[in-house]
């Protein structure tokens, strides 16, 4: 398991490291951020869905995943209230507790734990049961605790979102005969999505409120990256299910630490920005301790 995560560690240190000593200009992440969404992420996934064979199980586990974040936005709503928190940092908290970074951190912990074939189930997880509920969701969660009227879901953005346009499409392209060398080429630049993806998220990481807002930030981490996957895996061991391939691809998604597209929202809606930021740095490093344990606990239930 260490080997496997060097490199997860490797890219996103270098990233960080890119930004501290000047060698990038923070602001060069979005080229890479935009040739990830637009090019590499697409072609991934059309790749993996591609050679994905479907099981009608795998339906309970993207229904398992829209549980999850429903049963984690009711727990960090009570958390916070029983916190006394305002408005703005309440609806900040609840959305930094229960969306996690599926895809950019997502995908390299499922290659690094589960190889090829936990990163196919992945893909199609992260687009139906993480990025499709944080679309729907979040105006909802952002509107509560905003000023701002009028916030609604733009329908239009999520179904021309280029990943999720990429999904449709990879299903209907299984019907269809694919030659080797155009899969091999989607594969060569799906995976660049991988280092590419972590080495941006490196460049963005910034400490900022950190000391000041700890105990905030530790009720979020607690939540999502503790709490709520422990008692995604307490079900499994009081139910005596086996923890498949499927199950273990899900734990790892869900088991990710708060999302970066979560902590723009709540920046954009004019939100608690300190808590969302502060929240997804540490996260990411915390993640490097909580991921691999998790992943280890779940092997003692099948």
């Amino acid at each position: 398991m260490i080997e496997n995560l060097f490199s997860v560690v490797l890219f996103f240190s270098l990233g960080y490291l890119a930004r501290k000593w000047g060698v990038f200009r923070t602001d060069a992440s979005d080229v890479l951020i935009k040739f990830i969404i637009y090019f590499a992420f697409p072609a991934l996934v059309v790749y993996n869905i591609y050679h994905l064979q479907l099981k009608p199980s795998f339906l309970l586990v993207l229904a398992s995943g829209w549980a999850v974040i429903i049963f984690s936005i009711a727990v960090s709503f009570l958390v916070s209230r029983a916190m006394k928190l305002n408005r703005k940092t309440t609806a900040s908290f609840v959305m930094m507790a229960s969306f996690g970074n599926t895809s950019f951190l997502g995908f390299p912990f499922q290659m690094a734990l589960l190889g090829e074939e936990g990163l196919r189930y992945a893909v199609v997880f992260d687009q139906l049961s993480s990025f499709l509920p944080v679309s729907l969701l979040s105006p909802f969660i952002l509107a509560y605790g905003s000023e701002k009227k009028g916030i609604s879901v733009d329908i239009k953005k999520v179904i021309t979102f280029p990943p999720f346009v990429a999904v449709i499409t990879a299903f209907f392209l299984k019907q269809v005969h694919i030659p080797d060398f155009v899969l091999s080429s989607l594969k060569t630049l799906g995976m660049t999505v991988i280092p590419l993806a972590l080495f941006s998220v490196g460049m963005n990481l910034q400490f900022s409120k950190v000391k000041e807002r700890f105990g905030h930030i530790s009720a979020v981490i607690f939540i999502k990256m503790v709490f709520v996957p422990l008692m995604f895996l307490g079900t499994f061991f009081l139910l005596g299910i086996q923890m498949n391939i499927q199950w273990k691809s899900a734990l790892i998604e869900i088991a990710m630490p708060p999302m970066v597209l979560a902590s723009i929202f709540v920046i954009g809606a004019g939100l608690d920005r300190d808590l969302a930021v502060s929240s997804v740095g540490i996260g990411i490093i915390i993640s490097f301790i909580t991921v691999p344990l998790l992943f280890y606990i779940s092997g003692l239930a099948g």
